[in-house]
């Protein structure tokens, strides 16, 4: 080996230990540095997370001061403004929350009138905080004050104002915070000395400082850098700057606001200084570096005194292991470790870097390798040069899966990605700038994970391209909430666009959504007619003031309202009685709601119908007593005047006028049946009928009576079947429709339509009729008359109720009408319009079936009697008199009775003594029905005829039971008389 001079062999061994102590230097200091960056990222962590925790703290003391205030407002002392109650019950609460210096109860004016303090006069009338409860009616946090009432002591004021129902304050509720609470939350923290933690209000006035300090003193602002950093934030933050001390700190604020992302109303701040944060970190670079240079020096004096020959291989051997290190080999030492002097500690001092940096660098990979997204690395050539662990997690594949095999990472992407993940990884070649991506993969057990790819070139400081890092992240879930979320809005949105009633949103006054239904309602042609436009403008004026008192409620007091009726009005002006439901919500960050209407109108339609129904039932109930009453008079009229007609001789003057008053009777009879028609208590005969054989009767009977120049109209349909109804009750009902009609057309001239057809029905297509589905005959009788008053219409059924002359009506027409179609199961609707006509639509139930053709037999001749015993019942005197008079004219033997008692008692005691009874049906004590059954228990076989006023108390099934044979409805005539009992007396005897 060539030989060296010392002093060369020296300059070497020294150059060589400088070449291997620099970078055990650099490693020193750049560690250093890292743990200086780990101290401060540590200390700000430190003291957001007080910054944070004060905040919570802030927000816990604010909303406890707000249940606390709302619930005062609520006692009657406060609303009822009781300052002496009010006080009493304020120091009450201070007494057990010293937190706060005061609670004052201040009146509109701004005067306070209780306190939990004592006071004097006071005006609170200039404080922010009072002027903006007053002003919002809410719950207001105000900045900082130097309390009036009581102990003047700085602090946090809270305001709330209590409002009555209508929404109008009535007073103001102001309580001030003491912060002193805070100072707990440093102590337990433990920070460095010099640290603090304060709280500001919304323009940066200190309202606590903890420790407290003479250069930061409370109700001053804070230095500008701090505040400027802060300042209309509302995230929390962190800045390193000079206090107001002069001393350099790390500082964390955390803005506290009412509701979030609002404006705050109060900062937390903290802070700890930066040299103390630091002072480990130096402390350690400095140890470092001290050691690093005592063995730098030991390592040049060996090689200034020993020099030489036999440091050469030594030197050798430290080089050759820092080469190897520096090759990346980790695992390279020098193996001089037992070597004597200074190459023996500058060697093992090698090997102590190494096993430090190798430690690290497995640190760094451990880091790596527990990364919960999967990471990997990739080379400019496109080699994987790492992958972490997390891999197998999500893909099923271990890492050197992908390593061995390069293809594999675009194999697992699924196969409908695949196309966009070429696209992707060619751009990423081309452009070399950071991208991502979602697509799905397959994963090593077969179901499908959705990753979020992303892939960010890596230059070094001179801008060389040295790959590609890619992080892959699992979003599965996310997606699955995302297609649960989309799913769910479709489903919102369909139940809305599809309800049958009217939805929309309105914000700030204006409409913001309609649905379908709401668009027809308003009849517009698109939403877009709607939207913007402000809802009031569709308001009837009557009820714009209220709406609009309701819609200031639903936005500003977020209170629900009731259900109401209102009336919209259509874009073409038409008026909507609705009735609407309205429940507050924020929509795109603007206070709205969100209306339900339904719209009213046919509902009101029936409504009126039912009402119209109901009154007509009640009259027609008056009208059946009535008839009762005036039956019973009418009867010994007619049946005294026609036993007069009997008696007195033909031509004479008596007879004359008797024959007036039989006449008359009859006419008040038939009066007396249209009022039992029209309260339906009256009794008819119903069969199959053909409503066109009566159809074609009445308009012969009326042709002749209408004047030429009236023109009549009909369309009969010939298939229509057969309804079941009492022939003369049809014939009355058409003939009084037709006459109506005639009598609009009167004076002017025009037509008169009549028309028959089959209708059938289904649900819903007869709306607001009484009626059930199924096939009806419809007659329609209409004209092209004056038409009838809107005012008028809701009477027109009405009995007496008539817009004619005297000399054309009773107005007991269509009452009479509406009676008869009642009766019969049917319906009857009314179109008119004044000017153009009127239109009567009568609905009847079809029998569909055939009906043979109607015979009329020859009535028989009134028979006489054979010398039967009869008892008479009947609680008018006039008609026992009558009835007995008639039954001996036409041969019987009677026994006449004024009451169901007294005939009883006669009858039981002799029961074969009678062949019959004819008994009244309403009487005193005993109806006529209870004296048939106690006749029928004494006698089973006795016949009974139930003599009757009307029929309504009276089932098909009562006379049976009551052993009635036959009902004779009054008032009663000779013939019906003698007809009635010669028939059931026959049908006795032949039963016998």
């Amino acid at each position: 080996m060539k030989r060296y001079f010392p002093s060369f062999v020296r300059n070497i061994l020294i150059l060589m230990v400088f070449l291997a102590v620099l970078p055990a230097l650099l490693i020193i200091l750049y560690s250093g540095l890292e743990m200086r960056q780990a101290a401060l990222k540590d200390t700000k962590r430190e003291v957001m997370t007080l910054a944070r925790t004060g905040g919570e703290v802030q927000q816990g003391i604010t909303l406890s001061t707000y249940q606390l205030l709302s619930t005062l407002a609520q006692m009657e002392a406060v609303r009822s403004r009781d300052g002496e109650a009010a006080s009493a019950i304020f120091h009450s609460v201070i007494d057990d929350n010293p937190r706060y210096s005061n609670i004052e109860a201040v009146d509109i004016a701004g005067d306070v009138f209780a306190s939990g303090r004592p006071f004097e006069p006071t005006s609170l009338a200039d404080r922010p905080h009072f002027q903006q409860a007053l002003e919002d009616k809410s719950f207001v946090v105000g900045e900082y004050i130097v309390t009036r009432v009581g102990q003047e002591v700085p602090g946090l004021a809270f305001a709330y104002a209590v409002t009555d129902g209508e929404g109008e304050v009535l007073c103001v509720l102001t309580a001030v915070f003491n912060l002193d609470g805070f100072s707990f939350l440093l102590d337990v923290a433990a920070l460095p000395k010099d640290s603090f933690l304060a709280v500001t209000d919304r323009h940066g006035v200190r309202l606590f400082y903890h420790p407290r300090r003479e250069t930061n003193p409370v109700g001053e602002p804070i230095v500008g850098p701090a505040w400027e950093a802060a300042k209309g934030a509302r995230e929390p933050g962190i800045s390193v700057h000079a206090g107001s001390d002069g001393m350099r700190r790390i500082f964390a604020y955390q803005p506290v606001s009412l509701e979030e992302g609002g404006q705050p109303y109060v900062y937390i701040w903290s802070g700890i200084p930066e040299a103390a944060a630091l002072k480990i970190a130096n402390q350690v670079l400095v140890r470092n570096l001290l050691w690093m240079l005592l063995a730098a020096g030991m390592a040049f004096c060996v090689a200034w005194l020993v020099g030489g020959r036999r440091l050469l291989d030594p030197i050798q051997r430290l080089t050759e292991a820092t080469r190897v290190f520096a090759s990346d080999n980790t695992g390279a030492r020098t193996g001089m470790q037992d070597a004597p002097g200074e190459l023996g500690e500058l060697a093992r001092a090698f090997d102590d870097m190494a096993d430090t940096l190798a430690k690290n660098q497995r640190r760094l990979r451990t880091i790596a390798d527990y990364a919960y997204d999967w990471e990997y690395w990739i080379d400019p050539d496109g080699r994987l040069l790492w992958m972490s662990p997390s891999c197998e997690r999500i893909t099923g594949y271990p890492p050197s899966a992908f390593i061995a095999d390069k293809g594999l990472l675009e194999r697992i992407v699924h196969e409908q990605d695949r196309a966009c993940f070429r696209v992707h990884i060619e751009a990423e070649s081309l452009k070399r700038v950071g991208e991502n991506v979602d697509f799905r993969i397959v994963h090593e057990s077969g179901f499908t994970v959705w990753i979020d790819h992303h892939c960010i070139p890596i230059y070094d400081e001179d801008g060389v391209f040295l790959g590609r890092r890619v992080s892959n992240r699992d979003i599965t879930c996310r997606k699955r909430m995302e297609r649960s979320l989309t799913e769910s809005e479709a489903q919102f949105r369909s139940l809305v666009e599809g309800a049958p009633h009217a939805i929309f949103l309105q914000a700030e006054f204006r409409f913001a959504y309609v649905n379908q239904a709401a668009i027809d309602l308003f009849g517009a042609r698109s939403a877009d007619q709607l939207l913007g436009t402000p809802v009031l403008d569709r308001l009837h004026p009557d009820f714009r003031e209220a709406v609009e008192k309701r819609i200031r409620r639903l936005n500003t007091l977020k209170q629900p309202v009731p259900r109401v009726r209102h009336v919209y009005l259509r874009l073409d002006g038409i008026e909507v009685p609705v009735e609407v439901s309205s429940v507050p919500l924020t929509f795109e960050g603007k206070d709205g709601a969100m209306a339900f209407v339904q719209d009213v109108t046919e509902r009101e339609k029936v409504e009126a119908r039912l009402q119209q129904a109901q009154k007509m039932e009640a009259v027609g109930v008056l009208a059946g007593g009535i008839a009762h009453d005036f039956n019973n008079i009418l009867f010994p009229i007619m049946g005294r005047s026609e036993m007069l007609l009997e008696d007195l001789p033909e031509k004479s003057t008596a007879r004359d006028h008797a024959a007036e008053i039989y006449r008359a009777a009859c006419r008040a009879r038939d009066l007396v049946n249209q009022i039992l028609t029209f309260s339906r208590r009256s009794e008819h005969k119903k069969i199959p009928l053909r409503i066109q054989r009566e159809l074609k009767e009445v308009l012969k009977l009326s042709r002749a009576t209408i004047p030429s120049n009236i023109e009549l109209r009909q369309d009969i349909a010939p298939d229509v079947e057969p309804v079941l109804a009492d022939p003369t009750n049809i014939h009355q009902m058409i003939m009084n429709l037709v006459t109506n009609a005639y009598h609009a057309v009167e004076e002017s001239g025009g037509w008169v339509s009549v028309s028959l057809h089959r209708k059938e029905s289904e649900s819903g297509d007869l709306p607001n009729a009484l009626l059930f589905p199924g096939p009806y005959a419809l007659l329609a009788v209409s004209d092209s008359g004056c038409g009838i008053p809107r005012e008028v219409m809701p009477r027109i059924f009405e009995p007496y109720f008539t817009t004619k002359g005297q000399e054309k009506g009773t107005g007991l027409g269509l009452s009479l009408v509406y009676g008869i179609v009642r009766e019969h199961g049917g319906d009857i609707r009314v179109y008119s319009e004044p000017g153009k006509g009127s239109a009567f639509h009568v609905y009847l139930p079809l029998l569909q079936r055939e009906v043979p053709d109607e015979t009329v037999e020859p009535p028989a001749a009134y028979p006489l009697g054979g010398a039967e015993r009869i008892l008479f019942v009947d609680d008018e005197e006039a008609i026992v008199n009558l009835e007995a008079q008639m039954l001996e004219r036409l041969g019987y033997r009677v026994a006449a009775y004024t009451g169901s008692k007294k005939a009883l008692e006669a009858f039981a005691a002799d029961p074969g003594a009678f062949d019959l009874v004819i008994t009244d049906m309403a009487m005193p004590s005993m109806t006529g029905i209870q004296l048939a059954r106690r006749l029928v228990a004494i006698r089973p076989d006795i016949p009974v005829i139930l003599s009757s006023g009307y029929s309504d108390a009276i089932t098909r099934e009562e006379p049976a039971k009551s052993g009635i044979r036959a009902i004779l409805h009054k008032p009663v005539t000779k013939g019906d008389l003698a007809n009635t009992i010669r028939r059931v007396l026959d049908r006795e005897a032949r039963k016998r």
